[in-house]
């Protein structure tokens, strides 16, 4: 069984035990996807009981994730820019499931506090290590305004305010276009996947 037919088939499963254990729903979906981002990097067709093995990750990252609660309850990140510098010139396949994780957690983040225009600019000069001219040229937006953006995103991100929901898959494929522009220093698919899945961030309704 590939990756993609598990996540399909297992998802209600996995957020059903992911909600008994957390007891909230967002959560639960949270350590659904992480779960997920765990097994693309898993060969399946070497497990015997996949039903099973995914049961058992999903448990172990929901304990994982309340001992972490334990020790403090919200982590917000003081340097962004570490989150996604620490990954360029590293294959996807070295990362160990701490790196993957703290990925696509702050991923995750970033898009529920900026808008899509904030996390493409955001992306390129932080983690891509790109200049303005580049930026301009990929997003299609003058110089001053890339600037503005990269401005508020760091501002947005310091303030550590939610503003959007999250759609699960949009995170994920982000994540995987992440991982390709990571591999092969082409950043263009990953800003268009950003502008062109747009209608799946909504906006919150106390923002």
């Amino acid at each position: 069984m590939l990756a993609e037919q598990a996540i399909t088939e297992y998802r209600p499963l996995l957020y059903t035990v992911a909600y008994r254990i957390l007891g909230a729903a967002s959560d639960a979906e949270d350590m659904v996807q992480e779960t997920f981002i765990k097994i693309l990097r898993v060969d399946l067709s070497k497990i015997e009981d996949i039903k099973n093995y995914l049961i058992k990750t999903i448990t172990n990252t929901c304990l994982n994730h309340l001992e972490s609660l334990k020790r403090k309850k919200e982590h917000l990140v003081d340097n962004w820019s570490n989150i996604t510098n620490n990954f360029q010139l590293d294959p996807f396949e070295h990362w160990s499931n701490d790196k993957a994780a703290e990925l696509s957690d702050g991923l995750r983040n970033m898009m529920k506090r900026l808008t899509d225009a904030e996390l493409s600019v955001y992306l390129m000069k932080e983690a891509f290590n790109m200049n303005y001219n580049e930026i301009t040229e990929i997003a299609k937006k003058k110089a001053d305004h890339c600037r503005q953006l990269f401005h508020r995103s760091k501002q947005k991100l310091e303030e550590g305010k939610d503003k959007f929901n999250v759609d699960p898959e949009k995170h994920l494929q982000l994540y995987k276009k992440f991982q390709q522009a990571n591999a092969d220093g082409e950043v263009r698919g990953l800003v268009d996947f950003i502008f062109g899945s747009k209608k799946k961030t909504v906006k919150l309704k106390n923002s």
